[in-house]
């Protein structure tokens, strides 16, 4: 499916910062269990040669938040990842505010005798216009998912480009919780795919097992968006940074 590659993924002999970084008393308290990456790694490889009876997916993505150093550190770290997703969001209050042709217009996107499959591509590269870095590419990535919800849309609705104007606040909320998800699975998936590609040969197995993941993702995804209310109607900005990181939040604390 793509997100699995050989990559191995982060090692203890690279860290993050530099050496004579001194750390905040939340990161120190964070850090006060630490959890090295070959742990992490180990870990999800028993977890898959054991056919999941060895420990479980909570508690790998547990240790991998601790591994990275912390919710609050991944997420200060993640530019793209934040960035990509307030785009997705001022688009939305765009359409809401000014409709989708002005929108279009201010986003400089031509859309007349346009696919909607051209459309889109266009949109996605507006909306993640990098691909410089690995980081880049994975909110690329989360962001053709997420928005292949509004394609959906398009197409139920005889795709006519214009019943974007239409869409509820249920389906622009969900195309935000499917960013977030997507991208913190797609992250986790590119640092710890390595060992599906060691010990499943299996393509639709490798697959299913990432699916694992992403469910137990996407449901604290759910609640932690839900608990928000209507994202569109408030800063969009601050509000997906504040839900990035109390998703990380809770995978950090999971049980």
């Amino acid at each position: 499916m793509g997100t699995s590659s050989i990559f191995n993924g982060r090692n203890d002999r690279n860290p993050l910062l530099p050496e004579d970084y001194e750390s905040t008393q939340e990161e120190q308290k964070i850090s006060s269990e630490p959890v090295k990456w070959q742990t992490v790694k180990s870990d999800m490889s028993k977890y898959i040669k054991s056919g999941g009876t060895y420990s479980s997916i909570k508690h790998i993505a547990r240790q991998y938040v601790r591994a990275a150093g912390g919710s609050s550190r991944m997420a200060s770290h993640s530019y793209s990842g934040k960035k990509v997703g307030a785009n997705i969001g001022s688009f939305f209050n765009g359409v809401v505010n000014n409709g989708i042709e002005s929108t279009f217009k201010s986003l400089g996107i031509q859309y007349v005798g346009k696919s909607v499959g051209e459309i889109f591509s266009r949109l996605v590269d507006v909306i993640a216009p990098n691909s410089n870095t690995k980081e880049d590419i994975v909110a690329k990535e989360a962001t053709q998912m997420a928005l292949s919800r509004i394609y959906d849309y398009v197409e139920a609705n005889e795709m006519d480009i214009k019943c974007i104007n239409n869409m509820p606040p249920e389906l622009m909320n969900g195309v935000l919780k499917e960013y977030v998800g997507s991208y913190i699975w797609i992250t986790m998936m590119n640092d710890l795919g390595s060992r599906l590609e060691m010990y499943i040969s299996n393509s639709e197995d490798a697959y299913a097992t990432e699916c694992e993941f992403k469910d137990m993702i996407m449901g604290i995804v759910d609640v932690e968006f839900d608990k928000q209310g209507d994202i569109i109607n408030q800063d969009v900005h601050s509000t997906m940074n504040s839900l990035y990181e109390r998703c990380l939040g809770v995978l950090e604390g999971i049980v």
